[in-house]
């Protein structure tokens, strides 16, 4: 059984608080005031030198973070993610980051007018040599007449740090067991997701100018990737940029 399966079976068991001193991570659930229809908050993780936790897509090693929040008066969340770091070691390819992340998190109320307590829970893995899995839970208490909090410009911090959609891609097809992405600007790093099956490994710029070309782990057919659309995230000498696009 790979780590992630080992963390997925792992992230279904009861919760339990270990000893904090064990810990090679520390969370907290942060509020961060009403912007006038959502509530902002963030999900703040520290990591130990050493240790990372993983992106949405956490790569071929890793387990993506999943957030939750249940309350009266709620509506849906959505959770951000900053723009990540790839990472290869013995355990293979994975995306994501290390010494510290906040997760922004959008909490929109049924009614605006009124208050909400949150209950937020959350599991995510973070890995050395070997992994730990984490789950971390709390209580948040929201009201629309909130001032931003002290804890408001860190959550903005990591928010401009959450890629904004671009179009830095201008086609992208598949020859042979590789993906072909015809790039416009200069780009440090490309993260594609796809269909679950398959995975897009890092991109090599160096074959032929202005196009990036990814090797795809479990394709067998390049047809039956014909129509299908890609999520795109590139790392542009830091900045974040995202783009949906369509191979032809």
């Amino acid at each position: 059984m790979n780590r992630r399966n080992i963390l997925l079976a792992l992230a279904g068991l009861p919760f339990a608080p270990p000893a904090l001193a064990a810990l090679p991570w520390a969370a907290r659930f942060l509020g961060g005031g009403f912007d006038g229809e959502s509530y902002v908050a963030g999900l703040y993780v520290q990591i130990d030198k050493g240790w990372k936790t993983y992106w949405r897509n956490p790569g071929d090693a890793g387990i993506p973070p999943t957030i939750t929040a249940t309350a009266d008066n709620f509506a849906s969340l959505t959770v951000d993610f900053p723009l990540p770091k790839r990472f290869v070691d013995a355990g293979g390819e994975a995306l994501g980051y290390h010494d510290e992340v906040l997760f922004p998190l959008h909490l929109k109320p049924k009614d605006p007018s009124k208050p909400m307590s949150v209950h937020f829970s959350s599991f995510f893995g973070v890995c050395q040599q070997v992994c730990t899995p984490a789950k971390f839970e709390a209580m948040l208490s929201f009201t629309p007449k909130d001032a931003p909090s002290t804890e408001a410009g860190l959550i903005s911090k990591w928010q401009a740090r959450v890629p904004s959609g671009s179009t830095f891609a201008s086609s992208a097809q598949v020859n042979d067991s590789f993906l072909v992405i015809k790039i416009n600007q200069p780009c440090n790093d490309i993260f594609v997701e796809g269909p679950d099956r398959y995975y897009f490994r890092a991109p090599d710029f160096a074959r032929e100018a202005g196009k990036a070309f990814f090797k795809i782990d479990g394709l067998k057919n390049p047809d039956d990737l014909h129509g299908v659309e890609l999520r795109l995230t590139a790392d542009a000498n830091g900045q974040g940029l995202e783009q949906r696009i369509t191979l032809a």
